[in-house]
């Protein structure tokens, strides 16, 4: 008797959960959402993967609200994210390495720009490095990974990097390209688009730079300490839509569709966008699995640590890295 009392109790229960049921899923999606913010130089190249995962929804499909904030530079991502003003951030590899030599209470947690996209551009009757002996050439600064690219390019070619030439600086890629252009310096470091812009005025493109220092990420993605002890989820979540993104728009059936992402949500145009994807798989900038190698931490610790610019030049990899996020991804 009792199974027959509480019989139509159930089968109207059921049927109210399977007629609320769109709706409870909706509701229940939403409260399990987290909203990720995110401190950003700016939309370029360096933050390709996170744009695709966010066109493609992936970062949705992994329960994100993903949001992003333009900080203008890397030093202020970093600030922002040791200050606790947005969990994660995007930052060139040298400044963050620095940042945490210099007590920055932030971690790298995944590879961004693998290698960089820069190329060394040269006026137009230099057809070679070496033809560079006796001229001007232009970086974003001592300290910047630019000037360090012009070293290794240099010292390849068996040029003293700043006695064989009249070095100048200038943080600003603008400020450079205007230079190169104006004749007031005979080659430069410079970022797409306006490397691109340079060679089709009829300027030497005297090849990417990031390939001479060997494996050296460019751009990372970093986050507040305190904030990820709490959050692993979050952060893994992250790296899954962040990687799969790598994955689609790695492959050549993708190369249109991606490249108009980045040139909607950059302002550049979509032949540039298409050169970018074309010089990225060039020269390998993304990685699959977000990850970073000890012996490739230790080479951007040990560079900066001869250039004087580490007041901890010893400190292990894993003072700078936390790789288990990534590899947590990875089981």
């Amino acid at each position: 008797m009792a199974l027959n009392l509480r019989l139509p109790v159930l089968l109207v229960t059921i049927a109210w959960l399977a007629a609320a049921g769109p709706a409870l899923t909706q509701t229940a999606s939403a409260q399990t959402r987290t909203t990720l913010s995110a401190v950003v130089i700016g939309v370029s190249v360096s933050i390709w993967p996170a744009i695709v995962a966010d066109r493609k929804g992936y970062f949705t499909d992994e329960g994100l609200d993903f949001e992003l904030f333009s900080s203008g530079s890397s030093a202020r991502s970093l600030q922002q994210v040791a200050a606790g003003s947005a969990p994660i951030g995007s930052s060139s590899m040298v400044d963050t390495v620095r940042a945490i030599g210099g007590g920055a209470k932030v971690k790298i947690f995944l590879n961004s720009l693998a290698v960089g996209t820069h190329s060394l551009v040269a006026a137009k009757a230099i057809k070679s490095v070496p033809d560079l002996k006796g001229k001007r050439v232009m970086t974003g600064g001592q300290s910047d990974v630019t000037n360090l690219w012009w070293y290794a390019v240099a010292r390849h070619f068996k040029l003293d990097p700043s006695r064989d030439v009249d070095l100048l600086f200038s943080g600003s890629s603008a400020a450079r390209t205007a230079a190169l252009l104006g004749g007031a310096i005979d080659a430069t470091v410079l970022s797409t688009p306006q490397s691109f812009k340079a060679i089709e005025d009829g300027f030497t493109d005297l090849g990417p730079v990031a390939p001479y220092l060997g494996e050296f990420p460019m751009m990372i993605w970093h986050v507040n300490a305190n904030w990820a002890r709490d959050n692993e989820k979050t952060l893994t979540a992250f790296i899954r839509a962040h990687n799969r993104a790598v994955r689609y728009m790695s492959d050549p059936a993708h190369r249109s569709e991606v490249a108009d992402m980045l040139a909607k949500a950059s302002g550049s145009s979509v032949a540039d966008a298409l050169k970018t994807w074309d010089l990225c798989m060039q020269v390998n900038a993304f990685v699959a699995d977000g990850s970073i190698t000890d012996a490739a931490i230790l080479r951007v610790r040990d560079t900066l640590s001869q250039s004087g610019d580490l007041r901890e030049p010893g400190m292990p990899p894993d003072a700078y890295y936390d790789r288990r996020f990534v590899d947590a991804v990875a089981r």
